[in-house]
């Protein structure tokens, strides 16, 4: 069974989710023009925004293959990313529809 690895890609301080939801558009589209294989990799994202110290984060599940990638392009394009625990292994029966979206591919 595959396992994915869930990262937090935080945004600026006091940036507001709309200025950060394009940004993680703009993103997410280079990475699928420029590197379609990892972003394969990418399975899910959690469905809300969350705070963390006054900045924007979303959460992804990422297939464990694709981790390193991910932890050194997304801090590039000016974005931080808090590396995975122990805790951020999940299943995809552990991320419900309910809080995560599944990406198409």
């Amino acid at each position: 069974m595959t396992e994915y690895v869930g990262i937090q890609v935080l945004g600026k301080v006091g940036e507001t989710d709309l200025v950060f939801g394009q940004r993680l558009t703009l993103l997410w589209t280079e990475i699928l023009r420029k590197f379609p294989t990892e972003f394969d990799l990418v399975y899910a994202e959690t469905i809300a925004f969350e705070k963390q110290e006054e900045k924007p984060t979303r959460r992804y599940a990422i297939e464990a293959e694709g981790v390193g990638f991910f932890l050194g392009k997304i801090p590039m394009e000016g974005f931080e990313v808090t590396p995975p625990t122990e805790d951020d292994f999940y299943t995809k029966y552990e991320l419900p529809a309910t809080e995560w979206w599944q990406i198409e591919h």
